[in-house]
């Protein structure tokens, strides 16, 4: 099968699977995720990036979660880059208080397939006190993507499997997959092939299905939407 061919099946399964199972699954809620990025250029290989976002109950029962993070970011090479930044997660609302300090490293491969499909293999390691407990966390995400040109705006579509394993449970307790697209707001400028976009909007759209062994709801259908502004 054509590299292409198991990306498109991977899409239509993927898809498949995010609005079936919402339907099965009694233990289901549907959220939104809206998130702001910035990335600040320091030269040819650092950058500056900064986040806020907000999520409904990701740790807690009953909230309205914020989260604001700062990261540096390396690129080593064209297909290996490193990530360390501080992250502080609150409750803006509820019953269930709850208030996270977390500090992450990154480190992510990026691989061309045939096809000018690009394949990328995320290692996350976290450092958490959650609520002044310390925990540690590992996450491993895996996309297949592929840039395409719609009347002169740069378009990518995605999709990605990520698991989680919480040393809080010792187990692999979470697990997300999901499909989304990539839509420059730029003209002409491409995405994914550059390592250090520059002077770009980029609008991300996705649906994405959460599961989790150790939390309630067990299981989540999200549409997110994130706005990434690189200076």
């Amino acid at each position: 099968m054509h590299v292409w061919r198991l990306v498109c099946f991977v899409t239509l399964a993927a898809a498949f699977s995010l609005g079936a199972h919402a339907q099965q699954d009694a233990d289901t809620v549907k959220q939104f995720w809206p998130e702001v990025d910035f990335y600040i250029p320091l030269n040819e290989k650092f950058r500056l990036f900064f986040l806020a976002t907000t999520t409904k109950d990701e740790e807690t029962r009953d909230n309205v979660e914020g989260q604001v993070g700062a990261h540096i970011d390396y690129h080593l090479s064209r297909k290996v880059s490193l990530r360390t930044g501080y992250r502080y997660g609150f409750s803006l609302g509820g019953s269930d208080p709850f208030k996270e300090h977390r500090i992450i490293f990154e480190q992510t491969l990026r691989q061309p397939l045939p096809r000018q499909v690009l394949f990328t293999d995320r290692n996350r390691e976290d450092l958490r006190w959650v609520n002044g407990e310390f925990s540690t966390r590992y996450r491993n995400r895996v996309t297949l993507e592929r840039e395409f040109k719609v009347l002169n705006r740069p378009i990518t579509p995605y999709g990605f499997a990520e698991v989680f394993y919480d040393s809080r449970f010792k187990t692999w307790n979470r697990n997300r997959l999901a499909v989304g697209a990539q839509i420059s707001l730029k003209r002409g400028a491409p995405l994914i092939s550059l390592i250090h976009p520059k002077k770009q909007l980029v609008l991300d759209v996705y649906l994405l299905r959460q599961n989790d062994s150790r939390s309630q709801p067990s299981h989540v259908k999200a549409l997110g939407m994130g706005l990434s502004i690189y200076f």
